[in-house]
C-alpha cells in the first residue's frame, strides 16, 4: 500500500535517485543543488512503499492565490498507478480551491496533465536555465 505524506523528511540522495529512476531530467549529479531544491520548496509531498520513496510533488505557493508545481516524479515501476494524480490532488485539497496550480510540463508529459484536470495554456513564458 502506498502511503502519502506532506511532512516526511527526505534526503538529497533519495530525491536524486527518484528523479533518475522516474525519467525526469534534473541536476542529480549536483547533490548540493538537490539539497537546496528540498530546503527551499515550501511544498514537498511524498509517496512511499514501506520505506522506499516512490513519488514526489514539489512546489512553491503563497497559499492564497497560486502554486507552482516544479516537480512531479514517480519511479518507473510505480507509474500508471495514479500516484502522481493523488499527490497533486492532495496538494490542491490542502491549498484549497481558491489557489491555482500551474506548471511547466516536460515535452514527454504534455499529454498527461489534461487527463488529470489541467487546462493547457498558451500564455506562459520562461527564461531557460543552464543545467
Amino acid at each position: 500500500m502506498i502511503i502519502y505524506s506532506a511532512t516526511a523528511v527526505i534526503s538529497p540522495k533519495q530525491l536524486a535517485d527518484l528523479f533518475d529512476d522516474s525519467g525526469i531530467k534534473r541536476p542529480t549529479a549536483d547533490i548540493n543543488r538537490i539539497k537546496r531544491m528540498i530546503n527551499n520548496a515550501n511544498l514537498l509531498y511524498t509517496a512511499w512503499d514501506n520505506d522506499m520513496l516512490v513519488g514526489v510533488a514539489r512546489g512553491f505557493s503563497d497559499e492564497a492565490y497560486c502554486c507552482y508545481l516544479s516537480d512531479l516524479a514517480v519511479k518507473k515501476d510505480y507509474q500508471k498507478q495514479g500516484i502522481g494524480r493523488k499527490l497533486i490532488k492532495k496538494i490542491h485539497r490542502d491549498l484549497g480551491s481558491t489557489v491555482s496550480l500551474v506548471l511547466a510540463a516536460a515535452p514527454s508529459a504534455v499529454g498527461y496533465y489534461p487527463k488529470i484536470g489541467f487546462e493547457q495554456i498558451d500564455s506562459g513564458f520562461k527564461r531557460p536555465r543552464k543545467y
